[in-house]
């Protein structure tokens, strides 16, 4: 993607600021040092970009001066330019809008570092700092434990921190909860409004949860739709309240996408190991007990959740 010659973490990507990762970037943009990242669909071996023309050209037409490979994007759909105060990424009339951080771009708007611009299905991240170079590091690390789309950790971080946090359980007799989340329907959602509107969907999901949780609860995305939250030393009946709390937060209020409002509900799964056990599952039996609790409530009739002590079911 993009010319040879020119040549960011998660409530979202985008504190990285659309999770829980400090901001990196510095407030001040200084002009002819920005670049721009490829972080959704992840290249983890994706190159920066840099900006250092006047006018940065994107889109799916391959005089483009980053060529997008993506269908949903327009031939030429936004461009970054460069003046003495720093960086504006401006729409040029494109299909489906120019996002920044979830919010469209009405004709222009003023980048500082950080920010992440959406093209059709494409994600990029733009940086502007002195050290790009480390930047670019800390944002590929990310690509690596991530999910590049909601900034949930990926099921490649889930799994050994759901191994440690068993054995501190156990070492520790301090209790662990799983919290399994499948979004309602969601197919309905992505055959009514396209893959576009269900990114946001996800998106927004993700960002509504993490206003539910501790600092130190680990919010992972399984594949799809399903979501987990692993959160140690808490007892069954405060993950079910916090279950409860998360099942609110999602089905009170609609989601406001480009599509318009769409109501959004989830079925919920709540499976603890408690302080006094001394059984010592593996990964898989806690999944397929939390599995086994989430299929409860969506046979319940959905937008509910179920919670029990599966130590008994462990062998």
């Amino acid at each position: 993607m993009g010319k040879p010659s020119q040549q960011p973490i998660p409530k979202s990507l985008a504190e990285t600021h659309a999770s829980g990762m400090p901001q990196l970037f510095p407030e001040s943009v200084h002009p002819g040092r920005g670049c721009l990242l490829q972080i959704y669909p992840a290249r983890v071996n994706a190159e920066m970009i840099r900006l250092s023309s006047r006018r940065t050209l994107m889109g799916r037409d391959l005089s483009c001066d980053v060529t997008l490979e993506d269908n949903a994007a327009s031939r030429t759909h936004a461009a970054i330019d460069a003046d003495e105060q720093g960086y504006l990424v401006i729409d040029l009339g494109s299909t489906n809008g120019t996002y920044v951080d979830d919010e469209i771009v009405q004709d222009r708007r003023r980048l500082k570092g950080g920010e992440l611009i959406r093209l059709g299905n494409t994600i990029l991240k733009f940086m502007s700092s002195i050290d790009e170079e480390a930047q670019y590091h800390a944002v590929v690390h990310e690509l690596m434990t991530r999910d590049p789309l909601t900034n949930a950790f990926n099921r490649a971080y889930l799994i050994p921190a759901l191994e440690q946090g068993v054995l501190r359980s156990i070492r520790q007799q301090s209790g662990l909860c799983i919290i399994l989340m499948d979004i309602d329907h969601f197919k309905v959602i992505n055959d009514s409004h396209g893959h576009l509107t269900g990114d946001e969907v996800l998106r927004i999901f993700c960002e509504r949860i993490r206003g539910c949780l501790r600092q130190g609860d680990v919010l992972a995305r399984l594949g799809g739709e399903e979501f987990l939250v692993l959160v140690e030393s808490m007892a069954i009946e405060e993950a079910r309240r916090m279950a409860e709390r998360i099942r609110l937060v999602i089905s009170s209020h609609p989601f406001v996408t480009q599509a318009g409002e769409i109501p959004v509900t989830c079925s919920i799964g709540v499976t603890a190991l408690s302080p006094e056990s001394t059984i010592c599952p593996t990964v898989d039996q806690l999944l397929s007990a939390a599995d086994h609790l989430l299929y409860a409530a969506k046979a319940a009739g959905r937008n509910n959740v179920q919670a029990g002590l599966r130590d008994s079911q462990i062998r």
